[in-house]
């Protein structure tokens, strides 16, 4: 089977394991195919202008004890902060006055920012109407519905890997727990996010094309595939990078058989090569984020390792124009999540 064949039948939705195996490996000539199927489908599905939001890190406590982050609960190394409201809400100021119209909150799983979660979602809402979108981690249903209620808009929960037993290794809890989550979320009417790590040790070819097939069942809003990064004071930090070229490859799949959800481009891809971002927007992507927390903050928020890449708005609007791409100036509102009876 030609290449085109199976990119048809990705396009189609009947392209098989095989077949994404021989995408996922795809090189040179074939790579550039690939992306270039995966900008065909981004402008068909109308969505080629790139879409900002800005991101606030609110707190890097977390329960969690995931082996391949930095902000794990059990690194006593890292020195905590929880941001509190005003805080928050300052940044959201500047956030709405530079016309990034998403603000993203953005936390290790810390239950004890909740309130605080709740206090500003409104408040945001109300002075600026900005979407809030949340990355918070697992929670009970009740703190979700709690979350829509107040106008949240979406949400982030990345299942990272399909592997069931590779992900407890990895999370030292169950990947079914975190599918019930995203699929709550869903249920909730928020617009959800999900994705992959491409690279992680214990990872496998087979494993990709199962991350796949998943984000294909769930049918995300959007979907981000981001390359494992070494994190010092883990378990991994002498693991290798995941692969740029798998992971672009990912991305321009998602692309080609979802079309209209919105993908990211990633910190780690300008962390694994200058110019990675560029190459993800090349591959499909057409989402930036921006990174507005304060530096005394952004460098205890390790999430991808302590010198991560961090994306100020001058770069997002340089990548942007020299993939020859336009920011999206205004979103269009969508529904909020239904009010839950009490």
């Amino acid at each position: 089977m030609s290449l085109v064949d199976d990119l048809q039948q990705l396009a189609d939705g009947t392209l098989g394991r095989t077949g994404l195996r021989r995408l996922l490996l795809a090189e040179a000539a074939d790579q550039q195919l690939l992306f270039e199927w995966a900008r065909q489908a981004r402008a068909a599905a109308g969505v080629e202008a790139v879409t900002l939001r800005g991101v606030i890190e609110i707190s890097n406590h977390c329960q969690k004890s995931c082996d391949y982050c930095a902000m794990r609960g059990p690194n006593g190394e890292l020195e905590r902060y929880r941001m509190d409201a005003e805080a928050i809400l300052a940044i959201v100021g500047s956030i709405h006055a530079h016309g990034v119209p998403i603000a993203f909150l953005q936390a290790g799983q810390d239950p004890r920012s909740d309130a605080m979660v709740e206090e500003v979602i409104p408040a945001i809402k109300a002075r600026y109407g900005l979407q809030v979108l949340l990355c918070l981690g697992e929670r009970p249903k009740p703190a979700y519905e709690r979350f829509a209620a107040l106008g949240a808009d979406s949400y982030i929960l990345k299942f990272e890997t399909s592997d069931p037993a590779l992900y407890e290794a990895i999370a030292r809890t169950p990947l079914a727990r975190r599918l019930d989550c995203i699929r709550s979320l869903q249920g909730l009417g928020f617009a959800v996010g999900t994705g992959n790590i491409v690279g992680l040790p214990g990872q496998s070819l087979e494993t990709l094309v199962d991350d796949i097939q998943l984000v294909l069942s769930l049918q995300p809003d959007f979907v981000s595939a981001s390359p494992f990064i070494p994190n010092p004071s883990t378990p991994y930090e002498a693991a290798p990078c995941g692969s740029l070229a798998l992971t672009l490859n990912t991305l321009a799949i998602y692309r080609i058989a979802l079309k209209t959800p919105l993908i990211p481009n990633v910190s780690a891809l300008e962390k694994l090569q200058p110019g990675g971002q560029l190459l993800g927007l090349q591959a499909g992507a057409n989402v930036m984020t921006v990174n507005f927390t304060p530096r005394t903050f952004q460098e205890k928020f390790n999430i991808y390792s302590n010198e991560r890449f961090v994306v100020s708005l001058q770069h997002a609007l340089d990548t942007i124009e020299a993939a020859g791409l336009q920011r999206r100036a205004v979103l269009e509102p969508r529904p909020r999540p239904a009010l839950l009876p009490t």
